[in-house]
Protein backbone atom coordinates (compact mmCIF):
# COMPACT_ATOMS: atom_id res chain seq x y z
CA UNK A 1 0.00 0.00 0.00
CA UNK A 2 1.64 3.62 -1.11
CA UNK A 3 2.09 6.26 1.60
CA UNK A 4 0.64 9.86 0.00
CA UNK A 5 3.73 10.53 -1.28
CA UNK A 6 3.57 7.41 -3.73
CA UNK A 7 -0.40 7.99 -4.02
CA UNK A 8 0.32 11.58 -5.53
CA UNK A 9 3.32 10.38 -7.85
CA UNK A 10 1.73 7.22 -9.08
CA UNK A 11 -1.72 9.52 -9.82
CA UNK A 12 0.36 12.59 -11.72
CA UNK A 13 3.29 10.24 -13.63
CA UNK A 14 3.07 10.32 -17.04
CA UNK A 15 -0.54 11.86 -17.11
CA UNK A 16 -2.32 9.61 -15.07
CA UNK A 17 -0.79 6.04 -16.90
CA UNK A 18 0.26 4.61 -13.56
CA UNK A 19 -2.91 5.89 -11.42
CA UNK A 20 -4.08 2.47 -11.22
CA UNK A 21 -1.02 0.91 -9.85
CA UNK A 22 -0.65 0.34 -5.84
CA UNK A 23 2.50 -1.39 -4.80
CA UNK A 24 6.07 -1.38 -5.73
CA UNK A 25 6.09 -4.71 -7.46
CA UNK A 26 3.37 -3.47 -9.09
CA UNK A 27 5.48 -0.38 -9.99
CA UNK A 28 8.20 -2.79 -10.72
CA UNK A 29 6.01 -4.69 -13.11
CA UNK A 30 4.43 -1.91 -14.97
CA UNK A 31 7.74 -1.80 -16.53
CA UNK A 32 8.97 2.34 -16.28
CA UNK A 33 12.31 2.52 -14.38
CA UNK A 34 12.00 6.22 -13.61
CA UNK A 35 8.61 5.19 -12.31
CA UNK A 36 10.08 2.40 -10.16
CA UNK A 37 12.79 4.58 -8.72
CA UNK A 38 10.71 7.55 -7.35
CA UNK A 39 7.87 4.94 -5.85
CA UNK A 40 10.95 3.58 -3.92
CA UNK A 41 12.56 6.98 -3.24
CA UNK A 42 9.13 8.26 -1.63
CA UNK A 43 8.47 5.23 0.51
CA UNK A 44 8.29 4.92 4.46
CA UNK A 45 10.72 2.52 4.02
CA UNK A 46 13.26 4.71 2.46
CA UNK A 47 12.47 7.18 4.85
CA UNK A 48 10.29 8.85 3.47
CA UNK A 49 7.45 9.98 5.83
CA UNK A 50 7.42 13.95 5.46
CA UNK A 51 6.42 16.95 2.84
CA UNK A 52 9.52 17.92 3.10
CA UNK A 53 11.41 15.09 2.64
CA UNK A 54 9.78 14.34 -0.10
CA UNK A 55 10.54 17.21 -1.70
CA UNK A 56 14.46 17.07 -0.61
CA UNK A 57 14.06 13.44 -2.92
CA UNK A 58 12.62 14.81 -5.69
CA UNK A 59 14.49 17.95 -5.77
CA UNK A 60 17.68 15.99 -5.61
CA UNK A 61 16.53 13.59 -8.55
CA UNK A 62 15.73 16.68 -10.42
CA UNK A 63 19.42 17.97 -9.96
CA UNK A 64 20.95 14.50 -10.80
CA UNK A 65 19.32 14.12 -13.98
CA UNK A 66 19.92 18.16 -14.84
CA UNK A 67 23.24 16.97 -14.71
CA UNK A 68 23.57 14.25 -16.88
CA UNK A 69 21.33 16.06 -19.34
CA UNK A 70 23.93 19.03 -18.91
CA UNK A 71 26.59 16.64 -19.51
CA UNK A 72 24.81 15.65 -22.98
CA UNK A 73 26.17 19.13 -24.36
CA UNK A 74 29.35 18.53 -23.91
CA UNK A 75 29.10 15.31 -26.47
CA UNK A 76 30.08 16.03 -29.98
CA UNK A 77 27.08 14.98 -32.73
Amino acid sequence: MFNRFQRRCADVYGNGDCAHVTSVSEAQLFGDTLFTFLIIELSDQEGCTSQQEAARRLEQAQCDIQSVLDSLDDEPD
